[in-house]
Order: structure tokens, then sequence, then C-alpha cells
């Protein structure tokens, strides 16, 4: 536990999950079209009769920015805590789409996690089990702070 407080391993981390989140919004920022209809693949939040495309097209549109700037702020250092926070939360909801596809049958050949092109990772145990990690490596950055650096008393001289 102790290593994990590390500032420096901590910034790692961080450093690790914000370059996944930021590599997974590319594709889906320069294609909002294709990565919308692998959020209408899900049938979680449309289309629908009810309400039409609008759900799911601000999801296609919005998500992948959410997933930038949550991977910038990792990379930077800045809200390290929040920013994983937001990270747990979305590989959450992440995980319960993918659930809520192999539970209702959905052949879903492509995830949209990197890319929304037709060689993407498709939906499985393999793809759960990647997005648990990430995950614990997320609730690391949450749940575990880091060590505060240890300042010498005034005359003292500094540790090497």
């Amino acid at each position: 536990m102790r290593a994990l407080r590390h500032p420096a391993l901590q910034w790692l981390l961080g450093i690790a999950l914000g370059a996944v989140f930021v590599y997974a919004s590319l594709d889906k920022i320069e294609q909002p079209r294709e990565f919308a209809r692998i959020v209408y693949h899900y049938r979680l939040i449309g289309p629908s009769a009810a309400l039409g495309f609008v759900p799911a097209n601000t999801l296609a549109v919005t998500l992948p920015w959410v997933e930038a700037l949550t991977g910038l702020l990792l990379i930077a250092g800045l809200w390290r805590r929040e920013a994983a926070l937001a990270a747990a939360l979305l590989l959450v909801t992440f995980l319960v789409a993918v659930g809520w596809a192999l539970a209702h049958g959905i052949d879903v050949e492509n995830c949209g996690c990197f890319s929304v092109t037709g060689e993407g990772r498709a939906a499985g145990l393999k793809l759960v089990l990647q997005d648990l990690g990430l995950l614990a490596l997320a609730l690391v950055l949450v749940l575990v702070p880091p060590r505060a650096r240890e300042v010498a008393p005034a005359g003292a001289p500094a540790a090497a």
C-alpha cells in the first residue's frame, strides 16, 4: 500500500490512464456520426419512438469530449483525484452498457472504445476484464492519496 502512495507512481498511473482516455476519444471526436451508430447498436438510449435520436446523438457528440478532458487532466496532474473519479464513473458506465448488451444478446462487433470503424473490439469477457483493470487503476488514484513530500526542519541538512 505504501508503494501506491509514492508520488512518482501516482504520476505514472495518471499519465497511463489519461493516455488511454485521450486515445479513446480521438476517433470518436473525428467521426461523431459513426460513433452515434455504435451508440444506437447498444439500444440503451435510442433511437426510440418516444425520444428519437436526440439522446443517442447528444451522447455521441459529448462523451468523447468528456473522455478527452478527463484524460488531459490526468496527464497534466490537475485535479488528478477528481479526474480519476470521472474516469471511474465513465468506466462503470461502459461496463454497464457492455453488460446490458451481453445480457440482452446484442452482438456488439465494435464496442466503440478506441475505434469507430470495423476493426474495433467486440464486446465480451476480454473487454469487461480490460475495463475492470482500468477501473482498478482509476480507483487507486481516487482512493489512495499520494504521500506528502517530507520537508526537513529548518536548519537540518536535507536528506539525500
